[in-house]
């Protein structure tokens, strides 16, 4: 299989503002992660907010514009 195959793409993780603060964001990435694990991808990669980015890097993603995590 191709590698770009192998790319898991994250859009649009967002939480309303009421329900922040509570581990919501970092529960759905962690299992769209694990999903991703599942079928086979190698990397996941999604594009931050400044305000996500934080979630992002206490999952393990890189800390750069485009964040990526090797699966």
């Amino acid at each position: 299989m191709p590698q770009y195959r192998k790319y898991g793409y994250i859009w649009g993780v967002y939480v309303e503002p009421a329900y922040r603060k509570q581990g919501i964001a970092k529960q759905l990435t962690s299992a769209t992660v694990n999903y991703l694990k599942a079928v086979g991808c190698t990397r996941a990669v999604l594009n931050a907010s400044p305000l996500g980015k934080p979630v992002y890097e206490s999952l393990g993603f890189s800390n750069s514009n485009a964040m990526q995590l090797d699966l």
